[in-house]
């Protein structure tokens, strides 16, 4: 009999769980309350969220030809977050400022999940290059995300484990102790819909992927994606050519930000789509112009344009399929 009324009560809880919103549903005393019920009234499955990097890439985006505000809310503030509502390429979207630190990004994100409805992700902006394969102005589409700035710092007599930075190999003019010790790189907790698990990288959404392979991006600018190229992340702005070099050399990093693994390691925790863009705006050790800044940015927002248009097109055709 307790085994029966058990089943019984697993299946309502179930039950009950599929009866859940896929949203947030603010108090009917909330002064957003009517904005974000008419907000979330959107077609075509929901909205695309753009996660942006900086202001100057989000002026872009405004400014463009592609761009159509929402003519009722072309925005809400949501603690202390800005919300933009619009059309972009064909497609419903929302777009956010991604913030500092990496804390503050997978709280805007996962935010913006409890609030609307989201069918997919897309970060863009600007990243460091570490990779002597990704020259400046180049867009790079990673396939895995890291969070990089996750460390154990361990004594000089400890045994290091890979893997690491020691500090020592890095003294000037000659290698050789130092105080400092190293610096080994932790696993992460990767947080899924149903399951925990361990990680040094996370996969970017696979699906996604494949239709960023797909589509012509055209000769100019030169952008890279697939295998063999991954992000990492951390609240460290990498000025330094001797770590970008480490994180290439050991960890196959090839693009540096603040803010991808976050965006990421949200999308997946909550089984959104989700996709990474990033130009190639500086070097560590290197000075970058102002013109080459404006240049990366027009480049990674036409690619992000392109993909977008991918989307559509790609939505498009299944819709066509169905009927």
């Amino acid at each position: 009999m307790a085994g029966t009324i058990m089943k019984l009560l697993v299946v309502v809880i179930v039950g009950l769980l599929f009866l859940v919103p896929d949203t947030m549903q603010l108090s009917v005393n909330h002064p957003l309350h009517a904005v974000v019920e008419r907000l979330n009234k959107v077609e075509g499955g929901g909205y695309l969220a753009l996660v942006i990097s900086t202001a100057e890439d989000e002026i872009l985006l405004r400014n463009s030809s592609d761009y159509q505000p929402d003519f009722f809310n072309p925005f809400i503030i949501f603690a202390g977050r800005t919300f933009n509502f619009g059309t972009f390429k064909y497609q419903q979207v929302v777009h956010v400022l991604a913030g500092k630190p990496l804390s503050n990004v997978a709280a805007t994100v996962q935010m913006m999940i409890d609030l609307f409805p989201i069918k997919g992700i897309i970060d863009y902006g600007s990243a460091g290059t570490v990779s002597k394969e990704v020259i400046i102005a180049d867009v790079v589409i990673p396939s895995q995300v890291a969070f990089t700035g996750v460390w154990s710092w361990e004594e000089p007599e400890s045994k290091a484990r890979y893997p690491s930075l020691k500090i020592g190999e890095y003294n000037s003019p000659d290698a050789g102790n130092n105080s400092l010790g190293h610096i080994t790189s932790l696993k992460t907790e990767v947080y899924e819909p149903t399951s925990i698990s361990k990680t040094y990288f996370f996969d970017v959404h696979s699906e996604w992927l494949e239709i960023a392979s797909r589509l012509n991006f055209g000769e100019r600018p030169t952008v890279l994606l697939g295998e063999g190229y991954r992000c990492g992340s951390s609240d460290i702005y990498v000025s330094n050519s001797a770590y970008g070099t480490f994180l290439n050399k050991k960890l196959n990093i090839t693009i540096v930000d603040t803010s991808s693994a976050a965006v990421v390691a949200t999308s997946i925790a909550n089984g959104v789509p989700h996709i990474v863009i990033k130009g190639a705006s500086n070097r560590p050790g290197l000075n970058s112009t102002s013109k080459l800044s404006e240049t990366t940015k027009k480049n990674v927002l036409k690619t992000v344009s392109t993909f977008v248009g991918g989307l559509y097109w790609q939505s498009e055709k299944t819709h066509a399929n169905v009927y």
